[in-house]
């Protein structure tokens, strides 16, 4: 009976053994292979650092990791040997954890260099992470990227590396950069965003900053629980507005085409102009949907009745993405109509109560050859269309003083698409901010 009770004993401690290997693998009793660390064993850096907020004197480093982040610090300096200390906030989210810090006390002008450190681990560092802060001078030379519809699945056809890697070659790097809408297919959701959005965008992410507006695929899921996770922007981040040297910026949402909260939003439009009127050279507007176009959408209503606002308020151009082509129209006035007196023109004088619009729609996704091309002289609209070109492609802006040059560049061979002059000969009180 005792030598049962003991031979019981042990095929009972036997079953329970065969249960763990069976349930967790194999046991090693010595040296051997090592096996991999789950992600949530071991801390990892699921984003690569990228840019929000960098003005006149300070700046905003994001990046993401794994639930495992418990701290999070940022290192910055002029150069990489002496650099000052800042601590972050680490903010669980629902696929990843968003590590973040924001640097104050900066100088005007000047190129800092960062590190990025969480759980006491530098997660990244070297000469290609850095950031440059607003020139000194308000009338200082700058230049500055725009598209739209970028983040398609490579498997889909998607370019966004193809236009990125585009940019990061440009002889002059842009100071930053802004998206008009669709920045993520097909539905703009968080889990989306690494693989179609930030790893093919992650040699521009990293030094320069990026500031989106939201397109109608953005809307496909509740943005409030996913785009403005991905972003820290100005305001309440669906419309907002920030300056940048001579030149004053906007981003609307124009949400299916009807506007995200219309009435406040035009009110507060119309608010941002009055006060930045007369302050600037030069000021944008930018946003997903069209208003006039020849290119396969419809026109949008609610964007053409702004633009009376656009002409009367001293808007100067008015970017959006949704058709995934390109194309300038030539500049329109407050009557929805042609300005004749500046089309054609080879270098554009300053627009008296008039824009210039222009799609720009192709940063990562191309309308499809087999279902449409440009056909501008055979447009609904008449002959209002002063250049259009079908490929993937970004425009550069590059301002200085009251001279802008405008050049859209084919993501693919380089190629210039499209240039546009404008020279201003009318003085104005610059911002002293």
């Amino acid at each position: 009976m005792k030598l049962f009770c003991k031979e019981g004993f042990a095929f009972r401690i036997w079953s329970l053994m065969l249960v763990l290997v069976l349930a967790f693998g194999t046991f090693s009793c010595g040296p051997g292979r090592k096996g991999r660390a789950s992600a949530s064993d071991t801390l990892e850096l699921l984003r690569e650092p990228y840019l929000q907020a960098v003005f006149s004197d300070s700046a905003s480093v994001l990046w993401k990791t794994n639930a495992k982040a418990e701290t999070c610090k940022v290192l910055f300096g002029l150069d990489t040997a002496t650099m000052t200390e800042v601590d972050g906030i680490v903010e669980p989210q629902e696929y990843n954890t968003l590590n973040y810090a924001t640097l104050k006390g900066l100088e005007r002008g000047k190129r800092y260099y960062y590190k990025i450190i969480t759980n006491g681990k530098v997660l990244a560092s070297g000469e290609d992470y850095y950031f440059k802060t607003e020139p000194a001078d308000s009338i200082a030379d700058f230049s500055f990227y725009a598209m739209g519809d970028i983040g398609e699945p490579a498997d889909e056809g998607g370019f966004p590396a193809v236009t990125a890697n585009r940019i990061n070659i440009l002889e002059r790097r842009p100071d930053f950069g802004i998206g008009l809408g669709d920045i993520v297919y097909p539905d703009g959701e968080s889990h989306g965003y690494d693989e179609h959005f930030f790893k093919p965008l992650a040699p521009i992410m990293k030094n320069i900053p990026f500031y989106p507006a939201l397109g109608n695929h953005d809307w496909h899921v509740n943005p409030d629980r996913n785009f403005t996770k991905e972003w820290q922007l100005p305001g309440n981040e669906h419309y907002y507005s920030f300056d940048y040297g001579n030149a004053h910026f906007i981003a609307l949402d124009s949400r299916e085409g009807e506007f995200f909260d219309r009435d406040n939003q035009v009110a507060w439009l119309k608010n941002d102009l009055a006060e930045a009127k007369g302050k600037y050279d030069w000021v944008f507007v930018y946003l997903h949907h069209n208003g006039r176009t020849c290119t396969y959408k419809d026109d949008y209503p609610h964007v053409i009745k702004l633009y009376e606002v656009f002409a009367t308020q001293g808007v100067d151009f008015v970017l959006n993405g949704h058709a995934h082509t390109y194309e300038r129209l030539k500049p329109y006035g407050a009557d929805g109509k042609v300005l004749a007196d500046y089309a054609g023109l080879e270098i554009l004088p300053e627009i008296k109560e008039g824009f210039v619009s222009i799609t720009t729609g192709a940063g990562g996704k191309l309308k499809s050859v087999k279902k449409w091309s440009p056909d501008p002289e055979n447009c609904d609209e008449g002959d209002i269309v002063a250049k259009a070109a079908h490929e993937g492609h970004f425009t550069v802006f590059e301002i200085k003083g009251k001279s802008l040059r405008m050049k859209a560049i084919s993501s693919s061979t380089g190629e210039v698409l499209d240039s546009l002059r404008m020279e201003k000969l009318t003085s104005i009180t610059m911002n002293s901010n």
